[in-house]
């Protein structure tokens, strides 16, 4: 009798464990990320806030066809402090490794008409890998919008 009761205890406490996951969520889905990230208030309003990195131009690797490319982008968050206080500490980080990226295109890949979607994809994983090292959840950084876009 105590090795069934014990037993249908450990099977309970096993089917509610996987229940109270590190990841509650809201409407945003963040709040009550896993406590490994540094945690910040949720926004009392979801108004977007933008990071902006200008005047990115690069040479482009061997090509013909143009031999620079120049983007312009903000980094839109629901979370002012990430974007006003974070991403301002870890600018020239992100604009190391963006431009590592930017120069690693092709006239070819850019060109097409889903070049730029695809380097926005690419620009934005670069920046939530980069959050996550410097433990900032990465998903509360929500998009990347390029203003600027000229292959020369």
């Amino acid at each position: 009798m105590m090795k069934s009761l014990t037993l249908s205890l450990l099977l309970s406490a096993l089917l509610i464990a996987p229940l109270s996951t590190s990841f509650a969520s809201d409407d945003a889905g963040h709040e009550g990320y896993s406590p490994k990230y540094k945690q910040f208030e949720p926004p009392a309003e979801r108004i977007p806030k933008y990071f902006s990195m200008d005047k990115n131009v690069v040479n482009l690797r061997n090509t013909k066809k143009a031999k620079f490319l120049a983007v312009d982008f903000k980094f839109m968050s629901y979370y002012p402090q990430l974007v006003e206080v974070e991403m301002e500490q870890l600018r020239p980080i992100l604009k190391n490794d963006i431009d590592r990226l930017l120069r690693n295109q092709s006239y070819e890949t850019l060109s097409t008409p889903d070049g730029p979607d695809i380097l926005r994809a690419d620009i934005l994983k670069v920046a939530r890998d980069i959050l996550e090292k410097h433990k900032l959840y990465p998903d509360l950084l929500e998009d990347v919008y390029l203003d600027k876009f000229v292959i020369q």
